[in-house]
Order: structure tokens, then sequence, then C-alpha cells
């Protein structure tokens, strides 16, 4: 019975270990879908878009002064080969998705135009690069 519940907590620390999100969370479970739902171009504001989801990541200007807020969200995890003894010293990387939400507004304070997109991510790294 030891050994089960040892051989358990290794590999809990094993899949806890190996995750990493950074960004604004409240992005985290939004879809292209869920996001036109809420933003409706022309009509949401400024302290709407800011109630749902909060400070964003940036704010920017376009060459015509309009304002941009982004919102980012990125989850990843380790790949399996990297707790592989001696081979993860050669090659090691990671797998995971980034969401992006940005918003242009007009001069008056709403939303001129929005765009979302979730996008697929990987990084490697090692001697079999």
């Amino acid at each position: 019975m030891r050994k089960i519940l040892f051989a358990g907590a290794v590999a809990s620390v094993f899949v806890l270990a190996g995750c990493t999100s950074s960004g604004n969370t409240s992005i985290k479970n939004e879809t292209s879908t869920t996001v036109d739902q809420k933003i409706q171009d022309g009509i949401t504001t400024k302290d709407q878009v800011r109630t749902m989801y909060g400070d964003p990541l940036s704010i920017n200007f376009t060459d015509s002064g309009h304002e941009v807020w982004k919102y980012l969200f990125s989850k990843s995890r380790a790949n399996g080969t990297n707790f592989i003894p001696y081979y993860s010293a050669f090659s090691s990387g990671t797998h995971g998705q980034a969401k992006t939400l940005l918003i242009i507004y007009d001069d008056h304070g709403r939303v001129w135009h929005h765009s979302f997109t979730a996008s697929d991510m990987s990084a490697h790294s090692g001697v079999s690069n």
C-alpha cells in the first residue's frame, strides 16, 4: 500500500511541476464565440470591457490615435520526454496554447473593432534542435 501511495505522490509532483500559466485569467476560458457574444462593435464601452475582463496587459495607440487594449493568457505543459533521465539533458520542451484579445476603441470610448485568437504553441531546446 505504501508503494502505491508513494508512486501516486511522485506522479502528482511531475504533473503539477509541468504546468505553467501566465497573463489575464479572465480570458482563460474564452472562445471566439463567447467573446463575440460579450463584445459588440460600436456598442460595448471601455467600462463594460473593464468590468468583464479587468485591466488589460497593455494599452497602445494606432497611428490615427485609436486606443488599443491587449489581453493575453497562455498555458503550457512540459513535454513528457523532459522527465526521462539522460534524454532530457539533450532535448526538452513545452507545449500549450496562447489566447489574445485585442480591442480597438473609437473616439467616443466604444469598441470600434475586436479580435480574439487562440493559438497552439510549442518550445523546444537541446542538442537535437
